[in-house]
């Protein structure tokens, strides 16, 4: 028997669209960034504060890169674990501020430090320009693992939608280069096929919060990318061996649903270690709900703990002040 939508989702997506909403699709990019920002904002709920909180900037060999540092108040010592994260937002929206709620609750409850990156977006700066970046920030992280106070044997990559298509992305990049030593990936509601069409997308495209995910994909590409890039489709690489261990969720009316179960699965069949966390009555996006759903804190703590185990316990030093 199929599972329900949650009785919360369902209220909200019976409720009657604005009749003078603009459209992401009509709206200019600053116009849909903020409204996003500001829809997040309402949707949120307080987090943990942190015991280090501040803003950097990466030098990379492609630009300077804006990024925050989370350091939960009970994590010890000099040679953290740490988790670099790329927010969603469907490639086009979505920034450090968005998920500022999101990393505090992932820092906290995974006992990492967590380095949020804000990366180029479409369609201003069309695919490869926000892999780009992400792999350029985590060098950069990587070759200043000492400033940060990282154990640089316990890194992690992570985002959720499109931050999560960054962050497979990084880890296949990573192998195939011979570039930075990545420890685990959490990968959120990932994208990982910019071109497949599987049942999810045909069920759950229309009135389920995701409407515009062709708008976001065109944007990314632009009418010259290649969907079929493994660096832009994770899911279309030849071979996911030799990756690094994985935490994937994924929720049951999502139109990303089936890409991220096979990717999981397809990680799984490659010899990975992947814990794959499935939330049957939950939609795209739901982690992000944290003031409407407790199920969210409950899903970005599960992630959490499971990703710490994977990192490890910090070592017992001298607090951090």
């Amino acid at each position: 028997m199929m599972t329900e939508l949650h009785p919360k989702l369902r209220e909200i997506l019976a409720t009657a669209p604005n009749p003078d909403a603009v459209p992401v699709e009509a709206q200019d990019p600053d116009e849909a960034r903020a409204e996003w920002k500001a829809d997040m904002r309402e949707l949120d709920a307080p987090a943990p504060e942190m015991a280090v909180l501040r803003d950097v900037q990466l030098t990379t060999d492609k630009g300077v890169l804006a990024a925050r540092v989370y350091v939960p108040d009970d994590l010890l010592g000099d040679a953290l674990p740490c988790l670099v994260y790329f927010h969603g937002g469907g490639f086009i929206r979505g920034d450090i501020e968005t998920h500022d709620s999101i990393c505090r609750v992932l820092a906290k409850n995974a006992a990492v430090m967590v380095i949020s990156i804000a990366y180029r977006l479409a369609p201003e700066h069309r695919f490869p320009a926000a892999l780009d970046d992400a792999y350029a920030a985590l060098e950069a992280i990587v070759k200043h693992v000492g400033d940060f106070g990282i154990d640089p044997t316990r890194i992690a990559v992570g985002g959720d939608s499109a931050g999560g298509n960054l962050a497979a992305a990084v880890c296949l990049a990573a192998r195939d280069r011979g570039g930075p030593s990545i420890k685990a990936q959490l990968l959120i509601y990932p994208v990982t096929d910019l071109v497949g069409e599987p049942d999810s997308k045909r069920l759950y495209s229309n009135g389920f919060l995701l409407d515009s995910m062709p708008f976001y994909i065109s944007s990314y590409l632009g009418p010259d990318g290649d969907g079929h890039d493994p660096l832009a489709s994770p899911l279309r690489a030849e071979t996911l061996a030799n990756l690094p261990d994985a935490v994937v969720l994924t929720a049951g009316f999502d139109p990303l649903r089936d890409e991220g179960d096979t990717y999981a699965a397809r990680l799984t069949d490659a010899g990975n270690r992947v814990t794959h966390l499935t939330y049957p009555d939950m939609i795209h996006g739901f982690v992000s709900l944290r003031g409407l759903l407790p199920e969210a804190d409950q899903a970005l703590v599960r992630m959490a703990t499971e990703l710490g185990g994977l990192l490890g316990q910090a070592p017992e030093r001298t607090p951090l002040r």
